[in-house]
């Protein structure tokens, strides 16, 4: 039997870990405190990648500009089948 997925108060409102904008927020992972000591070196990596990760903005202007200007033209034209297959296949892969 599966699990229901984790949703909203029933008022059409957002899970509590969505973020509004269009993905949900992650359970941070413990800090290297919680894992114990590490002989390995992993836990200076981790932090590199924390850092990047939170340096990192959620928006690339160099991916959405040309998008943005295309759009604003009237110039931008979405690939109907490709969407579709993208969308069932989301659904699909979800359930």
């Amino acid at each position: 039997m599966k699990k229901p997925k984790n949703q909203g108060s029933g008022t059409g409102a957002p899970p509590a870990n969505h973020n509004g904008k269009g993905r949900q927020e992650q359970e941070p992972l413990p800090s290297h405190s919680a894992r114990g000591s590490d002989p390995t070196g992993n836990d200076k990596l981790i932090d590199q990648i924390r850092r990047i990760i939170a340096e990192t903005p959620e928006v690339r202007p160099e991916k959405v500009g040309p998008i943005e200007e295309a759009v604003e033209q009237g110039a931008y034209e979405i690939e109907v089948r490709k969407l579709a297959n993208i969308l069932i296949t989301e659904l699909i892969l979800k359930r």
